[in-house]
């Protein structure tokens, strides 16, 4: 089904999932009642087939440089364009594990035991069937002195082993419930993830191509790292230039 075909039928039954039935004639209240069970858990296999067509239509814009964010408010307000933290993923995973775990005596091959359970539910939530086995290695072993270091801990090895793709996937997932209030029915929708951790970016850039062939790259302003394989670099940020670029990555998906 199409965005605009799971959008009418998602019109027509969550009014139902969301009924109060305990107000009528008692006569027909496990009527009601079964009703609205069957809505609540239609509206749910709508919900997730609208995710995954989102993901599977969606444009993935990764932006870095120092005018990453004035790109994406411009994107975002002006361009009908959505987004969402890259770190979304990784933050809501550590969120998961007690901080007395990481910052406390446990070795990192333990604390990676305990994230592997940690991916698993992540995954059943994002309804990813089957990943890799998160494995610890020795170059995994470090000094945790906060939250900071096990993040970049955790990003490390969850985009070395699984991939950053999983980036993606937790995008359409974040936005669901936001585009679907909005009415996005787009062919294709744009999705600017923006990140300040260049390596994330670089990482993204070449692994959401597993699960989109519509990934552009852009350098809003200066970056740490020199080099980079950009399909756009924009030295200055303004609502033209933003027009321009989104504009030219709309028209190449016409071709």
């Amino acid at each position: 089904m199409t965005l605009t075909e799971l959008l009418e039928r998602i019109k027509q039954v969550k009014p139902l999932a969301e009924e109060d039935v305990e107000t009528g004639p008692v006569e027909t209240l496990n009527a009601r009642r079964g009703r609205k069970n069957q809505s609540i858990e239609e509206f749910k296999r709508l919900r997730l087939a609208y995710t995954q067509e989102l993901r599977r239509t969606a444009a993935f814009i990764v932006v870095i440089g120092d005018k990453r964010d004035a790109f994406t408010e411009l994107a975002v307000e002006s361009f009908k364009c959505y987004a969402t933290d890259p770190n979304t993923y990784f933050s809501d995973l550590i969120s998961r594990i007690p901080r007395a775990l990481y910052l406390g005596k446990e070795s990192v091959a333990n604390i990676f035991d305990v994230l592997g359970r940690h991916i698993e539910e992540k995954s059943h939530d994002l309804d990813i069937i089957e990943h890799p086995q998160l494995i610890f290695r020795q170059e995994y072993q470090q000094n945790i002195r906060n939250e900071a270091d096990f993040m970049r801990l955790v990003k490390h090895a969850v985009t070395d082993q699984l991939g950053a793709e999983i980036v993606g996937i937790q995008a359409a997932h974040s936005l669901t419930k936001e585009a679907i209030e909005n009415n996005n029915a787009l062919k294709v929708t744009p999705i600017v993830l923006s990140t300040d951790d260049e390596s994330l970016a670089f990482r993204m850039a070449n692994d959401l191509g597993r699960i989109s062939t519509r990934v552009f790259f852009v350098k809003a302003g200066e970056i740490k790292r020199m080099g980079g394989d950009f399909d756009f670099k924009l030295e200055e940020v303004t609502k033209e230039e933003v027009k321009k670029t989104l504009n030219t990555i709309r028209n190449s998906l016409k071709k």
